[in-house]
């Protein structure tokens, strides 16, 4: 059975719901932003057979094809997992950022609607399942 990335999102959320540090923040921000991405490279992948490699930068080839899409959702899922992106690098690597818990109750929000969203892609190219 694959793994499930949503798991992701449900830790960063009970992380960020028991405690207030920075380090924990941070980590909610980055689950939250893994969580919905492992689920959207499956989704690129099947449907622009799109070679799965951490040296070619997978996170900006499945950003920028999605941003690159004529369908809206497409186009509107890679927008937002950008601006999720660039939380992520700054709760992973930037030492100057702190994060407040409202801030990343809104990157974890954006995640699941992401996740919403996947879904409706997925049904929409295979509206049979």
């Amino acid at each position: 059975m694959p793994f499930d990335w949503s798991g992701f999102i449900s830790i960063a959320e009970n992380l960020c719901d028991t405690k207030n540090d920075q380090a924990s923040l941070r980590t909610s921000v980055s689950r939250a932003y893994y969580g919905v991405f492992g689920k959207v490279k499956i989704y690129c992948l099947a449907k622009y057979n799109l070679r799965d490699s951490f040296a070619d930068g997978i996170h900006q080839k499945i950003i920028g094809t999605l941003k690159e899409s004529a369908n809206n959702q497409e186009y509107s899922l890679g927008n937002t997992l950008s601006q999720l992106r660039g939380s992520r690098n700054d709760a992973d690597y930037n030492s100057h950022t702190s994060f407040s818990k409202p801030q990343v109750q809104e990157v974890i929000r954006k995640s699941k609607n992401l996740l919403v969203q996947l879904v409706n892609l997925n049904s929409e190219d295979n509206p049979d399942d």
